[in-house]
């Protein structure tokens, strides 16, 4: 499989079929989007049908554990249940319940709106502050696929140098595969990609939402071998925010900072 490592991670848009008053409606959010990502849009449901929704829940397998999460679409405040712990997002902190040591993972903060990222796919590209550029097609294991690279503006979200590359079906405009970068942790651009298989997408409230997302390893220009698999099930989207009371921090827990 060929990709352009220069362009980077995120490849899918949607054939367009935006109404010219809907365009209207969402013209701040279209101003700056192609063609090409409006069709990946449309075809999983619409930007339209998307802002409809309040809030979303899903479970989630970690390994052989699950996760229960929450998330406020209108702020993208988050509730995570993992078992022993809880990791939550009050629209200033991210704190972890009991402490961090309950959570063990790397840094809770990264997590916390990781998986709902990945997972509200494409919708979440959309948001504002994001650049496109649309490259020539590549072919990824075996089939051709369109290709959308996305990067952000410097004030956006916590990692604004992470790129990536959203792939698509050139037919049914549905996404495929995303190359993303992870910079985090280190602060730089990276020139090494991870990659995400979309395979198995299921309507839910007029969208289509994956069920299944594998992700891969890749060696310079090419996806190498699967490192994991992870299951979504019993998932809602509702059009009324939760109580915001869910997404407060208890006495007792501890802030895990972006410092």
């Amino acid at each position: 499989m060929k990709f352009l490592v220069a362009s980077i991670l995120f490849c899918s848009i949607l054939i367009f079929s935006c109404t010219t008053s809907e365009k209207t409606q969402y013209s701040d959010v279209y101003e700056n989007m192609p063609d090409e990502m409006e069709a990946v849009l449309e075809a999983h449901g619409g930007l339209k049908q998307w802002q409809k929704m309040k809030a979303m829940t899903y479970e989630f397998n970690r390994g052989d554990k699950k996760e229960l999460h929450k998330i406020d679409l209108s702020n993208r405040k988050v509730r995570l249940e993992g078992g022993n712990w809880v990791i939550g997002y009050d629209g200033e902190e991210v704190w972890v319940s009991p402490d961090k040591q309950a959570y063990g993972g790397n840094s809770a903060r990264f997590y916390h709106n990781l998986i709902f990222y990945f997972y509200a796919m494409p919708f979440v590209l959309a948001d504002p502050g994001i650049n496109y550029d649309v490259m020539e097609p590549a072919e990824i294991k075996g089939k051709t696929l369109n290709r959308i690279s996305i990067s952000y503006n410097n004030d956006v979200g916590d990692a604004p140098d992470d790129e990536y590359i959203l792939c698509y079906d050139p037919d049914t405009k549905k996404m495929e595969w995303l190359m993303y970068t992870v910079t985090y942790f280190s602060k730089e651009k990276r020139d090494q990609y991870n990659a995400l298989h979309y395979s198995q997408w299921k309507e839910i409230s007029g969208l289509l939402l994956p069920e299944k997302m594998s992700g891969y390893r890749t060696s310079g220009d090419t996806i190498t071998e699967k490192r994991y698999e992870n299951l979504f099930q019993n998932v809602e989207l509702m059009q009324e925010s939760f109580d915001q009371s869910i997404f407060e921090m208890p006495a007792e827990a501890e802030i895990d900072s972006l410092k």
